[in-house]
């Protein structure tokens, strides 16, 4: 099987990093930035929220995040627009337009770079907004002629097989996206029994649908609502496994329960140690990733830090970090460094290309939901998981930008990170302050059994600024640049690069950025390639086969 790949003229080289990093302010999202991912072979970011009104577009301040006095709404309609294309050469806006709502939806790419978007809330027939629980989404890949890009979004050819919002998506080996879990209500924080999908289904390429299987970890009765190590099971975390025989093995969280599942003949193949203390999955909303696989083994390593707590009614924001090793004989949740700046949850956790863990947004206090949290993080954090214990986590620079409930992140083919977003109250509002009833809040029809975190006298409006974050990396002295790299490279095989840079020191890493909401970035995955030093600057490239079909960045 063959994979495209994007050329990333970033770190390949770098050794030594500059102690200079930061955030600049460079352009606003137009809608409220609730999804993100970025289209392969194109300079752009997609942004996707839900249906409302927005006044992101021309003539936000992007010195105080003021919004424009008028609103955000599609050609010659009063229509708000709720998808946006970003320009990252020019910063400019392009209005785009799906056909069903897109709240709480999720995501992953086809081997080809089609991006798969899936799933949604209630409709607006008013606005002209479809029902978006069961719908399918496709976005297409680059290039755009001439650099210029005019797709947008189709759907309506197939559905999904049950109503979901707030599943998760991982995309397979044999190139089928994979979506898991989900609820068929929206609007809610607390997932319950009675409108709980404890299901898996696959969309394939060609079309068919095969029916949803049962996944035993995602289901929970009524006497279970309130208990948070079964209830607290949207948007599960998922990573799919390396393995010889590229079967679709994933490691999985719901609650507070961790498995190893296979997706295509639908069997467990490894009962993991339920996840310390407790439930990591919305609205905990832990920060989870698949450490970089690193050749010759590609042995996988899952991170999982923060999140918070089960206690009712007040959750607390967690600090613990944890490692396991899916793989080991007998696999065991070990102890990381703490978080070092604090509890934080609904916080992203970004792949960086020199092997390290960006942490970013997210909060304090409290726990995800609209109006479920407080006390913004505001200094980002790296991760090294090969520094000695008690010395991995590094501080950066702060932002002046809360990044509350629903903001996002994402690494850009450049090697910096697009940050944007935040909205806890859900809808439009210029103000952000908490809603009448509070801290009580409905749940599916009645009330919850959580009290709202954010206190009362806080206040997040809608946040419509983009940042750039710049890692310290990007200011190293010598940056390298590729000369020579395949378009396509087949699994299992070797291929040439050549980069301006000479020496010994030279990584190569493929990684697919992912699809990004709600602190979940969906198919993420680094590896880092076995390099054998060619002449001068040339290097050869061995593929692995743990690398899953997907449209993939050579940095």
């Amino acid at each position: 099987m063959q994979s495209r790949l994007l050329r990333a003229a970033a770190l390949s080289g770098i050794v030594h990093h500059a102690a200079a990093a930061g955030f600049r302010t460079v352009g606003s999202s137009g809608c409220t930035a609730q999804m993100l991912f970025i289209p392969p072979y194109t300079e752009t970011a997609v942004f996707l929220d839900n249906y409302h009104a927005n006044y992101g577009g021309p003539g936000v301040d992007l010195k105080t995040g003021a919004h424009s006095k008028d609103p955000y709404n599609y050609d010659d309609s009063d229509m708000a627009v709720f998808a946006t294309e970003y320009d990252l050469r020019t910063n400019a806006l392009r209005k785009l337009h799906p056909k069903s709502n897109t709240f709480c939806s999720a995501g992953s790419f086809f081997p080809d770079g089609t991006m798969v978007n899936f799933a949604g809330a209630e409709p607006d027939a008013k606005a002209g907004v479809g029902d978006g629980f069961d719908a399918i989404r496709t976005y297409p890949p680059g290039p755009c002629a001439n650099g210029a890009c005019d797709m947008d979004f189709t759907e309506g050819g197939s559905h999904l097989q049950a109503k979901r919002w707030y599943p998760t998506a991982e995309t397979l080996p044999n190139g089928d996206v994979l979506v898991v879990g989900g609820s068929d209500v929206g609007l809610l924080v607390l997932n319950e029994a009675s409108i709980n999908v404890p299901t898996y289904e696959l969309i394939k390429q060609n079309g068919q649908a095969p029916a949803p299987v049962n996944l035993p970890i995602l289901e929970f009765t009524e006497e279970q609502n309130n208990q948070p190590n079964k209830s607290y099971n949207l948007y599960p975390i998922l990573h799919q496994l390396p393995n010889p025989r590229a079967a679709s093995e994933v490691f999985t969280i719901a609650g507070n329960q961790a498995i190893v599942w296979d997706y295509h003949n639908d069997k467990l193949v490894k009962q993991l140690p339920d996840v310390p203390l407790e439930p990591r999955c919305f609205p905990s909303s832990a920060t989870s990733v698949l450490l970089p696989l690193e050749a010759p083994a590609y042995e996988p390593t899952v991170l999982l830090c923060g999140g918070s707590s089960g206690d009712i009614p007040d959750p607390q924001a967690l600090d613990d970090c944890y490692t396991i090793a899916p793989h080991a004989e007998n696999p065991v949740w070990t102890a990381d460094d703490n978080l070092p700046n604090g509890p934080q949850t609904m916080t992203d956790g970004i792949l960086l290309p020199d092997g390290t863990v960006l942490f970013i947004n997210g909060a304090h206090r409290g726990s995800a939901g609209g109006f479920m949290a407080d006390d913004p993080v505001l200094a980002p954090l790296i991760y090294d998981p090969r520094a000695p214990r008690g010395s991995r986590f590094t501080a950066m620079p702060e932002t002046a930008i809360p990044r509350m409930y629903h903001s996002v992140a994402s690494l850009l083919p450049s090697g910096e990170v697009v940050v944007a977003g935040s909205n806890p109250m859900v809808f439009y509002t210029a103000d952000g302050g908490v809603p009448g009833g509070w801290p009580k809040f409905g749940n599916n029809g009645h009330q919850g059994f959580l009290n709202q975190q954010q206190r009362e006298a806080s206040k997040f409006p809608t946040e419509y600024r983009v940042e750039i974050f710049s890692p310290p990396y990007m200011d190293a002295p010598e940056r390298p640049a590729w000369k020579t790299v395949p378009d396509a490279v087949v699994y299992g095989k070797t291929f040439d690069v050549e980069s301006s840079l000479d020496g010994d020191k030279v990584e190569v890493v493929l990684v697919n950025p992912g699809f990004h909401t709600h602190a979940v970035a969906m198919g993420q995955r680094m590896v880092r390639m076995e390099v054998a030093k060619g002449k001068a600057a040339g290097q050869r490239v061995d593929t692995d086969r743990h690398t899953n079909p997907a449209p993939l960045i050579a940095i």
